[in-house]
Order: C-alpha cells, then structure tokens, then sequence
C-alpha cells in the first residue's frame, strides 16, 4: 500500500489529457522514511541529503524538532536523539507536488519509535505540543557548540513540509 500526498490545484480542469497521463506514467518511486535514530547512525552518509524523516515531532517555546527518546547512535555523540527544524523558506528544499511513501515501512517504523518514544503528557498547555509525524527537508550536520542540543537540522521550506499522523491504536 502506498500514501500518495497531491498539492492542490494540481489537476486543474485546463490540464491537457495528454499531459495528465504523461504526468501519472511518470510517478516516481515511492520514498523510504528514515527514523530520526537511522539518520543519526549515517549522519555522514545523509548530510546535505533530501529525506523523509518519521519521528516524534516537537514544539516548545525554544524551537521545534523531530526526535526519539533514546538511541545509541545520538548516546555515541552525547547529543540528544534530535533533529531541530530549520525552516528556509527560499533555500529549503521543495517536497514534490506528488510523492508516494511506502506505507507498510512507514508504519512498521512508527510500531518500533512508539515502543521507546511516548508523546509527552502536558498538565497545562497543548496536547500538540508533541505529535507523530513525517517531515520532508534536507538534513545538515552541526558543528561546534551547536553539537551539544542536536547532531543535525533538518531544513524544511516551511510548515507545509510537516505531516502530522494519527496512529491505529
């Protein structure tokens, strides 16, 4: 099964048949998420990278991030298991007017994050505070003494390259 996400406005009813067929023949292969813990174990290997990254997606007074509780590849560097957003809104990259995720990867992913990664539990304040989601946007290593919050950014164009789940429980 695969999740197809479509931008609007996309099939507009002046759209030439013949480019709507040639648009739907050419769909590209459906991309593979990555938790935030496989993108910290090869962070060499993904920096400067476009990527689909799953994980526990958070937003407090400080900033916003995508992250799990525990991992040994973050426990190796001493940071957190973290990717903080970054949003550029001219520089970062554009997710696809039509991508398609493997749905069964992406939901055996979410099962193994959920059995070591809780959504907090807030006594005041928003319940969305932390929430499951995907985020599309280029992945850039830190340095110096940005190292000791995060490994990584994950650099997203805006908002809009953040999709919030719902889990089947």
């Amino acid at each position: 099964m695969l999740l197809r996400r479509r931008a609007k406005g996309m099939f507009r009813r002046t759209a030439p048949v013949a480019a709507l067929v040639c648009a739907l023949a050419t769909a590209a292969e459906p991309l593979v998420p990555l938790t935030v813990c496989e993108v910290l174990r090869d962070l060499t290997v993904v920096d400067g990278k476009t990527v689909v990254v799953l994980g526990r997606y958070s937003f407090r007074q400080n900033g916003r991030w995508v992250g799990e509780q525990t991992c040994e590849a973050a426990a190796a560097t001493g940071a957190a298991p973290q990717l903080w957003l970054a949003e550029d809104a001219k520089g970062g990259p554009k997710p696809p007017e039509d991508f398609e995720l493997d749905a069964a990867v992406l939901h055996r992913k979410l099962a193994e994050i959920q059995r070591h990664t809780a959504l907090g539990k807030f006594k005041f304040g928003n319940p969305d505070y932390d929430r499951w989601a995907f985020v599309y946007g280029r992945i850039e290593a830190r340095k110096g003494d940005a190292l000791k919050q995060a490994a990584a950014n994950i650099v997203v164009r805006g908002s809009g390259a953040v999709v919030f789940m719902t889990p089947e429980e």
